[in-house]
């Protein structure tokens, strides 16, 4: 798979969010091949300079960043979103249900189904399912994720109810992508196999300024330390149980509210069981947490130390996730205070 590894200047203000966040970034400039979103990452997260180096660095660099106040030229900063009200991401944002078109004999879910997309107006629009596996890795596959309809029978077996995909706004940080669906959503990530809202990862940061920023930044220490210890741990309500992979996988997802809001929502990639193999991915960042996850998403991927990526296993597909939409989306996490130095991008599956 082609990728591509684009660097972006690292100002002052970075650099003490460097000291924590700093990883390897593997840029190559061949087809890599990546793992899977069910599978562990190679990535380390632990630090490589101390402190002392960084403000030594910084102090460096007030000069840039003084210009940079005065008026210099900091494209990036000029084009961050306003300030805008909070997102109540369970009336505000897209929410997901999974149905079966029917059982057979045992309780299995048939083969077709749908997903339910419920939009903030109240409006629902379908995608068909495809087909069903009852494994950790499969559950519904929605073959043509870009296909909406108004009748949910249309998934069915009754006749095709063709209807318009989402509109998607024009950010001021530039183009993120079109709202599009999932390719598939697994069995551990509904409320039960086949069935009900898409689950909510419990972990979940919610980000839409500086603090959100901040707030992503403790939740990642907290995660770090976590990572690899075989325990199983409570979500933020205190309620499950959830393992650590050792190689700590951060993903997000970028959605977006029906007057243009932005929010970027992050979580690791926790599973169910110790030995890894129930992992719960990009569907469930979504910012409701009675559930719904992220049936429709701008863009998503993986944050990596200080790089942005566009892999997903889910969302990634999309044409219109395009390398100029990971930048702009890397460009909206600066704005939060997160900072990304690198992009690294892989062309959509077909």
């Amino acid at each position: 798979m082609n990728q591509a590894c684009r660097v972006r200047n690292i100002t002052a203000r970075h650099l003490r969010g460097l000291v924590i966040l700093l990883a390897g970034i593997g840029c190559s400039a061949g087809g890599g091949s990546r793992p899977s979103d069910s599978g562990a990452h190679s990535s380390s997260n632990d630090a490589g300079t101390t402190a002392t180096s960084a403000d030594a660095m910084v102090d460096q660099m007030h000069s840039a960043d003084a210009a940079t106040a005065d008026g210099g030229g900091d494209a990036t900063a000029s084009m961050c979103p306003a300030a805008a009200a909070p997102i109540d991401g369970c009336t505000d944002l897209f929410r997901g249900t999974i149905s079966p078109c029917g059982h057979d004999a045992t309780g299995r879910p048939s083969q077709t189904g749908y997903l339910e997309i419920l939009a903030p107006n109240g409006s629902r629009a379908y995608v068909c399912a495809t087909s069903w596996d009852p494994s950790p890795s499969g559950g519904y596959t929605f073959g043509q994720p870009g296909q909406f309809m108004s009748d949910p029978q249309s998934c069915c077996g009754s006749p095709p109810t063709p209807a318009t995909a989402p509109s998607t706004s024009a950010p001021s940080i530039g183009f993120l992508g079109l709202l599009h669906a999932p390719t598939h959503i697994k069995p551990q990530e509904m409320a039960q196999p086949g069935a009900g809202p898409i689950r909510h990862n419990p972990f979940a940061v919610v980000v839409q300024d500086r603090a959100g920023g901040e707030e992503f930044s403790a939740a990642l220490a907290q995660w770090q330390a976590w990572s690899g210890d075989g325990q199983p741990h409570p979500g933020t309500d205190g309620t499950g149980a959830y393992y650590f992979s050792r190689s700590l996988l951060v993903n997000y997802t970028i959605v977006e509210t029906s007057d243009a809001r932005l929010a970027v929502v992050i979580g690791p990639e926790v599973t169910l069981t110790a030995d890894g193999t129930t992992p719960l991915g990009h569907p469930t960042l979504g910012a409701c947490a009675a559930g719904g996850g992220a049936p429709l998403v701008l863009i998503a991927g993986e944050i990596i130390g200080t790089t942005l990526t566009n892999h997903s296993g889910r969302f990634d597909h999309d044409p219109s996730d395009t390398p100029d939409a990971l930048d702009h989306a890397a460009a909206l996490l600066d704005c939060f205070g997160i900072p990304i130095t690198a992009t690294t991008y892989e062309t959509p599956k077909p």
